[in-house]
């Protein structure tokens, strides 16, 4: 890989001219002459809000049922550390999945998902149309054929595989046919758009490069899961899927299948990581210029085609941002918490609390109390350290706005300069890279050496520090995503004298805590279990009948009146 052109930002024209012509630029009087793209996307954004279906019979549930739902969906939700925008869709995967259970082939389920939706207010009272009961159910059928056949004669494993699949894209296609975000989905593609030509095909293979670019859009702009990912995919690779029912599906399930096996490929593409982290970095002016675009939607041509213009609403939605990052901090810092508090706690107390009365017959308090004060402190701290950006910051996004919306990607001398990923490493680089390997192997054994030997000499036993280890580890990972999901409006880094020692001590730390919370938690999370099957089920069965009730009990009271 180029390394030179590594942190080269997006706007070729910034690379070219001195930072006093770019300022001077700023304050042009000739308005600005909007490239294509950015014409494609005014144009698409002005079409694509989401209008109301007008609908003689609307769907409506009980408020008295619907508060109860809403608070067991509250604390459901808060045991499964999850972005805001993707609950829905996870809760429809959730729903559909526990229907299942007593409805294999998911027949006639498509209205009482709707009303559980409607309970659990992800949609308000009375806006979904009955005629919504249709769409959804031809959309189940739909899916549930196409699992059945190309599941068939598969192996086990095999047949899962498609089976998780299946539901996340149905249940994704659901949610897009309530509530469709045109907008969001054009905004995307313009991202993608604009992005694509500054990284090189991979030795030569253009699809493969275009694939690993709008995946790696989608989770660092849009922030959207693997789940969303892979039914944005299935539609790009086949447009028609969306227009079918289980009756026309039968002529695309060769090509579902291998849609499918492609799309888990390219997820699992070893050289992602490494584009997702180049685009990371290029994304904060987006997402301003996403601000400006919402905050505007009546005028958005007229203040992209005016520098000043533009100048000042960067500027407001760049303050604004800033402003609400320590909210944001707060929130997040608070959810995180509560979800490590809620699956963890208990957990740690059915461990630690017996083994002392059993090994040392009396119970410990200093170690529990410890483990139990300290994550908090430590999340705390580090959330606290972080620094809110500033005017330089701005200055930077509003230049590279303006060259986003007015330069053409097709420029030969964005593509002349375009990053590869493809490159293997010099031999000099591979020497050094196994040296830094080691290195950072010893680290871990630096970082956790080091806690181990504090805790012994505090008389932690072997659970307790276990526990401690456990709760740091998940503590310290969940503030670094907070923290990184809160500085994505950051382009002008400043780094801290001490980073390089903090990194040290606890990026073998951050990385046993992704490890846990990916490959432990989220598999064997008892608390996921008991909400869904021990509680969820009979819970929405009682809501369910009570609905009911009270709408038998209405049509008797109108029959008097």
């Amino acid at each position: 890989m180029h390394t030179e052109h590594q942190d080269h930002n997006l706007q070729p024209d910034l690379h070219k001219k001195s930072e006093k012509e770019v300022s001077e630029s700023v304050h042009a009087k000739n308005p600005l002459k909007l490239s294509a793209y950015t014409t494609a996307l005014i144009k698409a954004w002005e079409e694509g809000y989401e209008k109301i279906p007008i609908s003689t019979t609307r769907i409506s549930v009980s408020q008295t049922v619907s508060f109860l739902a809403f608070l067991y969906e509250k604390m459901r939700n808060a045991v499964e550390f999850r972005e805001e925008h993707l609950i829905r869709r996870a809760a429809i995967e959730r729903i559909i999945k526990r229907r299942m259970l007593l409805n294999e082939n998911g027949r006639d389920i498509a209205e009482v998902l709707i009303k559980e939706l409607l309970w659990a207010r992800y949609y308000e009272n009375n806006t979904l149309g009955e005629e919504k009961i249709a769409d959804v159910q031809t959309i189940i059928d739909k899916y549930f054929f196409i699992r059945n056949e190309i599941s068939a004669g598969r192996s086990t494993h095999e047949q899962e595989n498609i089976a998780n699949f299946i539901l996340e894209v149905l249940a994704a296609e659901i949610e897009e046919n309530l509530s469709s975000n045109l907008r969001l989905e054009a905004f995307t593609n313009f991202v993608y758009q604009l992005i694509r030509p500054y990284i090189a095909p991979f030795n030569g293979d253009t699809l493969s490069r275009d694939i690993q670019v709008y995946i790696a859009v989608e989770k660092t702009f849009a922030h959207s899961d693997e789940p969303l990912i892979r039914y944005h995919l299935l539609k790009l690779m086949i447009p028609e899927i969306t227009t079918l029912n289980w009756k026309s599906a039968d002529k695309i399930l060769s090509k579902i299948y291998e849609a499918y096996y492609d799309i888990e490929k390219y997820l699992k593409s070893p050289t992602f990581d490494k584009i997702r982290n180049y685009i990371k970095k290029q994304i904060p002016p987006f997402l301003v210029l996403q601000d400006v675009f919402n905050q505007n939607k009546n005028s958005i041509s007229e203040i992209l085609s005016s520098d000043d213009e533009l100048k000042n609403k960067v500027d407001m939605s760049c303050r604004k941002r800033y402003e609400e990052t320590k909210d944001r901090l707060r929130r997040m810092g608070v959810r995180a918490f509560i979800y490590i508090i809620l699956t963890k706690v208990i957990f740690a107390f059915l461990l630690e609390v017996p083994y002392d009365l059993y090994f040392l017959e009396k119970i410990s308090y200093f170690p529990i109390i410890i483990n139990v004060l300290f994550p908090p402190i430590l999340m705390s701290g580090i959330l606290l350290s972080v620094s809110v950006p500033g005017d330089e910051n701005t200055r930077r996004i509003f230049n590279l706005i303006k060259g986003f919306i007015t330069q053409n990607p097709q420029d030969p001398s964005i593509t002349k300069n375009a990053v590869r990923f493809d490159k293997k490493p010099k031999a000099k680089g591979a020497i050094f890279a196994l040296l830094f390997t080691l290195f950072y192997l010893f680290t871990y054994l630096l970082s956790f050496g080091s806690i181990i030997y504090i805790l012994t000499r505090l008389n932690f036993n072997p659970i307790s520090q276990g526990i401690f280890i456990f709760f740091v580890a998940l503590v310290t990972f969940f503030a670094f995503r907070v923290i990184s999901i809160t500085q994505e409006y950051l382009v002008v880094e400043k780094e801290s004298p001490l980073t390089p020692l903090f990194d040290l001590f606890f990026l073998p730390i951050i990385r046993l805590g992704q490890w846990l919370s990916g490959e432990i938690l989220t598999k064997f999370n008892v608390l996921i279990f008991v909400f869904d099957f021990i509680i969820e089920m009979p819970l929405k069965a009682i809501v369910e009948v009570i609905d009911e009730w009270i709408k038998f009990v209405k049509i008797k009271k109108e029959e008097i009146i």
